[in-house]
């Protein structure tokens, strides 16, 4: 009895823990939480006093990364979350939200613009990725999603085999040409799809701690590979990870070792 007692307790308990869970997670309203950050970036544009202005985009930053947590994932609300950690002066966070901004929406004037300023401030001898810029009309693609290329990539494959169907049972027509340009289109898709995969997209990071050091080698103890620290937000390509160390390449192709708690990539 006693035995069957506690089982009946544990049955009950597992019933109950899932809803008093839920209820928490249903607390969390994305719109309210967006609504409130962006009263507090209000707010904080009419803080005279510095060190309070700060502490108020700070909670305003704070509050549109909230809601990018929950999954609210658009180039407007990461714009917005640049700006705030811009304004509280944490340029590293800045530059990340810019740059996932602009993976979601590449024509995004603010985030760029912006981009651009805080590119300006940091320090002369910090490499930029100038070339980059001058890559994108060749990898035009990338401005459209991988997933709306996917649903493409299949509605091109189930058009070729349509088309090939149809050409079995019909000889004449140019149905089988139409499959041939399905199959091409779909080949193309996959490729753009597979390539971005691969690609430095992926491996893109941004420097988030202020004075980060650059070592030769993954130990605390190798020599520095730069006479000053890496200042925040500064972009870099992620080559390697080992332990506790992450091996990243500057954009004027000098490759250092760095803590790899300092370096964010910006694709998550």
């Amino acid at each position: 009895m006693r035995v069957l007692l506690s089982v009946i307790l544990a049955v009950v308990s597992m019933g109950i823990a899932p809803d008093a869970g839920a209820s928490e997670v249903e607390a969390f309203d994305p719109d309210t939480r967006l609504a409130q950050a962006l009263s507090e970036y209000a707010r904080a544009l009419e803080e005279s006093d510095r060190d309070a202005r700060l502490a108020q985009f700070a909670r305003a930053e704070y509050g549109f990364a909230t809601v990018v947590a929950a999954g609210a994932r658009n180039a407007s609300l990461l714009t917005n979350l640049g700006n705030a950690a811009l304004q509280a002066e944490h340029v590293g966070q800045a530059v990340l939200a810019y740059q996932r901004a602009l993976r979601l929406d590449p024509d995004s004037a603010t985030a760029r613009q912006n981009l651009a300023h805080i590119r300006s401030l940091l320090p002369a001898w910090v490499p930029r990725p100038s070339a980059s810029e001058g890559l994108e009309a060749l990898f035009f693609y990338r401005r459209v999603p991988a997933t709306v290329r996917a649903h493409f990539a299949a509605g091109s494959f189930v058009f070729a085999a349509l088309c090939l169907a149809i050409s079995v049972r019909r000889r004449e027509g140019a149905w089988r040409g139409l499959a041939i340009v399905g199959a091409f289109s779909w080949t193309l898709l996959l490729a753009s799809i597979f390539f971005d995969g691969g690609s430095e997209l992926a491996s893109a990071a941004v420097v988030t701690t202020d004075e980060t050091l650059a070592r030769s080698a993954d130990s605390r103890l190798a020599a520095l590979a730069l006479p000053e620290p890496l200042p925040a937000g500064a972009e870099v390509e992620i080559l390697e990870d080992r332990a506790e160390w992450t091996r990243i390449r500057l954009h004027n192709g000098r490759d250092v070792w760095v803590l790899g708690s300092s370096v964010t990539r910006v694709a998550n």
